[in-house]
């Protein structure tokens, strides 16, 4: 039988307790416990405060695919705004206006090649529904093609040359429609299983993901063609979250009234990890799951924080059998 000592060419101490300070990768027996424990490395999250936006709003989109120094906000309410603000890691300056003024829109891509789509204007009607799309290069927008299907409070995913569309309503319908962006017009994809609103999206056009709603905790993943389950959300009624990442490697958090909760995607399950420092929901987020970030929202009112999401390595011991 295989021994540590003949793996290692060291024999594991027998200690009648833990010691002071273990390195990485020492292994020893504790007589007092009776257990055989290992100090590792761990990795630790946790948010922080970011620099404010400049214009406080709720219900706004953002490159989801961003990352945490290079980040992008558009759109928003109240009643709509163009207003578009660029993060560099520690503040936020303006870019160029949005051509439209909409909130409940979804938007794709990253700082420099963004990509803007559906949305509403006040009232919420059919009339005041928007199928357009907006294509920004780092300093201002212009015209993409129209969606099918006029929609608000709908999900997305992918660049700005290879997006997806999906779910949201046109008033009064709660969809399971996707449609597909090639970078100059879109086309159908396949129907979701669960049609809802109010979701969050993110990954790319061949390996997208849905999750959430109101009062849904389903997710569904897209492999570039059709739809199928996946591990359903921990935490329930979380419509209007922000998220981010792929789908194999996803995050989401805050979403429905002010919640704090952050959840973790693997590819098959949600798992709950390190909560916001302000609970809020209709905000926006973009980042990959170890840094991750926050932005707007409401809280009870509209706010222009922004938080951090870090995760950096530390040491831990843990016990083996």
């Amino acid at each position: 039988m295989t021994v540590y000592n003949t793996i290692r060419g060291l024999r594991v101490k027998y200690l009648s307790a833990d010691p002071a300070n273990p390195e990485d990768g020492q292994v020893w027996y504790n007589a007092g416990t009776g257990n055989l424990r290992v100090d590792g490395i761990a990795l630790a999250s946790s948010w922080a405060s970011g620099g404010n936006m400049g214009t406080a709003r709720r219900q706004l989109a953002s490159a989801v695919a961003g990352t945490q120094t290079a980040s992008l906000a558009f759109g928003g309410s109240p009643n709509g705004v163009t207003t578009t603000e660029e993060y560099g890691g520690t503040s936020w300056t303006g870019g160029g206006a949005l051509g439209t003024a909409s909130y409940k829109l979804w938007g794709a891509g990253i700082q420099t090649a963004a990509l803007a789509f559906g949305g509403m204007k006040n009232p919420p009607s059919p009339s005041n529904l928007s199928n357009k799309s907006e294509e920004y290069g780092g300093t201002s927008w212009t015209a993409g093609g129209n969606m099918g299907t006029a929609r608000y409070s709908l999900g997305g995913a992918g660049t700005q040359t290879a997006a997806l569309a999906f779910a949201g309503s046109d008033v009064p319908s709660t969809l399971v429609a996707t449609e597909e962006y090639g970078g100059t017009s879109w086309t159908g994809g396949g129907n979701m299983a669960t049609a809802r609103k109010s979701v969050v999206g993110f990954g790319v056009d061949t390996a997208g993901l849905c999750c959430g709603g109101d009062s849904v905790v389903v997710t569904e993943e897209y492999n570039g063609s059709s739809w199928t389950g996946g591990g359903n959300l921990s935490t329930p009624s979380r419509g209007y979250m922000a998220g981010c990442g792929i789908s194999t490697a996803g995050l989401v958090f805050g979403g429905g009234t002010n919640k704090t909760e952050s959840e973790a995607y693997d590819g098959t399950s949600w798992s709950v990890t390190t909560s916001l420092t302000t609970g809020r929901g209709a905000l926006g987020g973009a980042g990959i799951s170890s840094t991750a970030l926050a932005f707007g929202g409401t809280t009870g009112s509209v706010t222009a924080a922004t938080e951090e999401l870090t995760t950096a390595a530390t040491t831990k011991t843990f016990t083996t059998s």
